[in-house]
C-alpha cells in the first residue's frame, strides 16, 4: 500500500482527497465536492482543531507546540474518518495520508502570486506579508513531511487528478472536476 503505512480495512464507499498548498483552492473544491456527491468534507485543520480543544489550547497554542507526535495524530485520525465514512478530505497531504485506499487523489496548483492574493484576502494581509507567510510555510511543510514521512513534495506521481488554477475561477475549477468525477465513478462502476 502507497501511504503512510496505516493500516485497516476500508468501510466508505467513496473517498476522494486533495492536497495541495496554501491558497491552492483546496477547502473551496472539498465544499463543492461534498455538496456535489452528497458526502462529507473533512479537513486535516478539523482533527488538529479537535486536539486542541481536548488538551485545552488555542490552535495558536498547540501550533507551537506541536511536534511530530501531534501531526502523526492528526494523520491517524484523518486516515480512520476516511475508512469509515463517505467523504472528501483535503490537506496537504491527505493523497499521502490515505494512499491506495482513496478512490481519486486530486493535487491543486496555484503560482504563489495569486495564492499570495488569495491568503491575503482570506486573512486580512497584505499581499506581500501573505506572500512571505507562504514562502516559510511551504518551507517548513516540505522540510516536516520529508523528515516524518519521508514525502516528496514536489513529486506528483501519485495523484490521479492535477489542476493548476492559477487562472481559472472557482466556476471553472468546479466544472472541470465535476466531469472528471463523473467520468472517474462511471469508469470504477
Amino acid at each position: 500500500m502507497e501511504g503512510l503505512n496505516f493500516e485497516g480495512e476500508r468501510e466508505s464507499d467513496i473517498l476522494i482527497t486533495i492536497d495541495g498548498r496554501s491558497g491552492a483552492g483546496k477547502g473551496t473544491l472539498a465544499n463543492h465536492i461534498a455538496e456535489f456527491m452528497d458526502i462529507e468534507r473533512y479537513s486535516a485543520g478539523d482533527f488538529f482543531r479537535n486536539i486542541a480543544e481536548e488538551k485545552g489550547l488555542s490552535v495558536e497554542e498547540l501550533s507551537e507546540k506541536a511536534d511530530k507526535e501531534t501531526d502523526l495524530e492528526v494523520d491517524k485520525r484523518t486516515f480512520q474518518k476516511g475508512l469509515n465514512e463517505n467523504c472528501v478530505i483535503e490537506s496537504r497531504i491527505s493523497c499521502h495520508v490515505m494512499g491506495d485506499y482513496s478512490d481519486l487523489k486530486i493535487r491543486l496548483k496555484a503560482d504563489l502570486g495569486e495564492r499570495s492574493v488569495r491568503v491575503a484576502s482570506r486573512e486580512g494581509l497584505s499581499k506581500e506579508d501573505a506572500r512571505q507567510r507562504i514562502i516559510k510555510r511551504d518551507r517548513d511543510n516540505k522540510e516536516r513531511y520529508r523528515d516524518y514521512y519521508g514525502i516528496n513534495m514536489d513529486d506528483l506521481t501519485i495523484y490521479d487528478l492535477i489542476i493548476d488554477n492559477t487562472d481559472l475561477t472557482i466556476e471553472e475549477t468546479n466544472r472541470l472536476v465535476e466531469e472528471a468525477l463523473k467520468a472517474w465513478f462511471d469508469q470504477k462502476s
